[in-house]
């Protein structure tokens, strides 16, 4: 046992213990499952909220998104070599 990381004890640990309660009990299977689904439905949300909220304030003030200006930057420059290159 002095070879175990402590870390990976407890995992073992936790994993043992959520193994006991699924196969006693198959609804506490469902309810954290869908406690977990319900999380990430959450956290997709809350990005979406957020990317709306910066395009609205982008447009309020008349400012691009950060890559729209690379490759509007991008765009202009012709190359004509590795070396050399020309912007338009």
């Amino acid at each position: 046992m002095e070879y175990l990381n402590p870390v990976l004890l407890l995992i073992l640990v936790g994993e043992i213990c959520l193994g006991i309660c699924a196969w006693n009990s198959p609804r506490f299977l469902r309810r954290a499952a869908a406690h977990l689904l319900t999380r990430a439905d959450v956290v997709d949300l809350s990005r979406k909220e957020s990317e709306r909220r910066m395009k609205l304030w982008l447009n309020e003030f008349g400012l691009e998104p950060e890559g729209a200006s690379t490759t509007r930057n991008q765009a202009r420059v012709h190359r004509f070599s590795q070396d050399e290159a020309k912007v338009s």
